[in-house]
C-alpha cells in the first residue's frame, strides 16, 4: 500500500522519533532525573536530524512495588532497578514533526514483564488495528476504554485517548510546530468519546492504562484516508508499542 503523499513527511518523522527514543532508553542509567532524561533527549535531537520540538519531552519516572504512588511528576525521584520510566517525545524538523511515546521498566530485576506494560503495549496496538474510516473517534475511545477493563484495569483517563495531528496550514504556518502543538488543546482536535465525527487524517493515540497506582501507556500515530489505513513510522501493526533493539 502507498502512502498517501501528505503524510510521508510525518511518516519519516515518526521513524526517526521513534529511533531517538530507542536510543534514549539504551542511555537510561540509574540515579537519573526525569531532568537528566530530558537533557538526554535534548543532546540527541540533532543526531536524528531534528531541529525542535513539536512539544518538549516529557519524563515520569515512577518506582514499582509497594508503597506511595507517584501521580504528578517529581524532579527528585531517581531512576533505580524496577522503575516504571514513562517518555513521550515531539521531535519537529521542518513541516513535520514525530508523536511518540513509550514505558519500560527500567533494568528489571526479572525478566517477567508487568502486567501493565503488557496491558498497555496490546491496548494500542488493538485500537490502531480497529480504526479505519467507518470509525468515528469517540468510539476509539470507548474501544480502548473496554480493553483495559476486560483486562481488569482502567484508563487514568476515560475522556480521550488522543488528538489530531495538525499539519502546517491556516493559522498553524505561524509559529509551527509549536502552534501545531497549541491546536491540539482545542476540542475539535481531540479524540474524545463524544465525538460522533469519522475518522479521517493523522491521529496520535495514547491510551494510559491504571493497575491499581502503576500507569504505563505507548504512542502512535495512525493515519486514515478513504480506504487507506495504517501506522506512521511503522512497517506493520505487528511493530506498534515496540522499540527497535529491544
Amino acid at each position: 500500500m502507498s502512502l498517501p503523499e501528505a503524510f510521508r513527511p510525518f511518516d519519516d518523522a515518526q521513524r526517526r522519533a521513534i529511533q531517538l527514543t530507542a536510543e534514549i532508553v539504551r542511555r537510561l542509567e540509574a540515579g537519573m532525573t526525569a531532568r537528566d532524561v530530558f537533557e538526554l533527549a535534548e543532546t540527541r535531537l540533532g543526531e536524528h536530524g531534528f531541529s525542535g520540538w513539536y512539544h518538549a519531552p516529557e519524563i515520569r519516572i515512577r518506582p514499582f512495588g509497594p508503597g506511595p504512588r507517584i501521580s504528578r511528576p517529581d524532579p527528585t525521584v531517581k531512576l533505580a532497578p524496577g522503575d516504571l520510566v514513562s517518555i513521550d517525545v515531539g521531535p519537529a524538523d521542518g513541516d513535520a514533526y514525530g508523536d511518540f511515546g513509550t514505558t519500560v521498566a527500567f533494568a528489571s530485576p526479572d525478566d517477567t514483564e508487568l502486567a501493565v506494560l503488557g496491558v498497555a503495549r496490546e491496548c494500542v496496538r488493538a485500537s490502531c488495528g480497529y480504526a479505519s474510516r467507518w470509525k468515528t473517534q469517540g468510539e476509539i475511545v470507548i474501544f480502548a476504554q473496554a480493553w483495559a477493563v476486560n483486562h481488569r484495569m482502567t484508563l487514568s483517563r476515560t475522556d480521550t485517548v488522543g488528538h489530531r495531528i495538525v499539519g502546517k496550514e491556516g493559522w498553524t504556518s505561524v509559529g509551527f510546530p509549536k502552534s501545531a502543538h497549541l491546536a491540539t488543546l482545542l476540542r475539535r482536535n481531540q479524540l474524545h468519546r463524544f465525538s460522533p465525527i469519522r475518522l479521517d487524517g493523522m491521529f496520535a493515540i495514547r491510551p494510559e492504562v491504571d493497575d491499581h497506582g502503576h500507569r504505563a501507556s505507548f504512542e502512535e500515530i495512525i493515519f486514515v484516508q478513504g480506504d487507506q489505513k495504517g501506522v506512521l513510522g511503522r512497517a506493520s501493526l505487528a511493530e506498534v508499542g515496540t522499540l527497535p533493539g529491544f
